[in-house]
């Protein structure tokens, strides 16, 4: 484990466009709950009368942050996919197995990356509800509803094991980031919106509109209460199945393919 965190270290030590990435995607958490926090405090009395407090304060603060911190987490997959296709662009995948790395150290070396950038996000979100809680609330601290966090990094960790795949199918940073974005922010959505209106709530249950459900905007369940869907139990169940699909494809492609 340790020379696997070491090579991988040198490969990003210095590596300015990965840190440049890593910044941009750290602060486009708190930036991108910053807009909201002015508005919906300082300007829409509305959306305070509705949830009976500001929507930033504890403990609907963990829900909001972790909801709108959702929408920006495709940076964090768009670096893994850099990472990871630059394995097969410079032949360093080739070389580590040379060097005699078995194929499942180098999986295991891309998965500690769908790790660490999971964890950066969950500790930057976590940092930034605090923060606005306190800067924003009117209550004050507390832990109840911290499980939206939990919610939160596993949807990361979900898109981060999608990009994963995309990266050691197609090999090629343009094709999988293209089709990863292609995805997240249309493909997906439009096939959700197809299933439920002429299937049934069985939309929901694809593979980040899971994520999605676990991560209500907290001002949908006063505005619409009877939304049908299912318990969060199923929703979490299918999500971590989909999590663990993605790695097994990952294992299965690596393992049996050419580097």
């Amino acid at each position: 484990m340790k020379l696997l965190l070491y090579t991988e270290w040198l490969k990003v030590k210095n590596y300015r466009t990965f840190w440049i990435m890593l910044l941009v995607a750290a602060i486009m958490i708190p930036a991108g709950n910053y807009v909201p926090a002015e508005v919906m405090t300082r300007e829409m009395g509305q959306a305070t009368k509705m949830l009976g407090q500001s929507p930033f304060s504890f403990p609907t603060v963990w829900q909001m942050v972790a909801n709108l911190s959702s929408y920006v987490s495709a940076l964090f997959g768009l670096m893994l996919i850099i990472l990871v296709t630059n394995e097969y662009t410079f032949r360093t995948s080739r070389q580590n197995i040379i060097d005699g790395w078995e194929r499942r150290q180098f999986v295991c070396a891309k998965l500690i990356w769908v790790l660490l950038l999971s964890v950066i996000a969950l500790l930057v979100a976590v940092l930034t509800a605090v923060v606005f809680g306190l800067a924003y609330g009117t209550t004050g601290f507390s832990l109840e509803g911290f499980v939206y966090m939990w919610y939160y990094f596993l949807q990361v960790v979900l898109l981060l094991s999608l990009a994963l795949l995309l990266s050691v199918l197609m090999k090629r940073a343009g094709f999988a980031m293209a089709i990863f974005l292609g995805y997240t922010m249309m493909l997906e959505q439009t096939l959700v919106l197809l299933l439920k209106r002429y299937v049934g709530k069985i939309g929901s249950l694809l593979p980040l509109q899971t994520g999605d459900e676990l991560l209500p905007f907290p001002l949908v369940g006063k505005m619409m209460p009877g939304t049908d869907g299912y318990s969060d139990s199923i929703y979490l169940l299918c999500l971590v199945g989909y999590i663990a699909l993605a790695i097994y494809l990952v294992f299965r492609k690596v393992l049996k393919s050419d580097l």
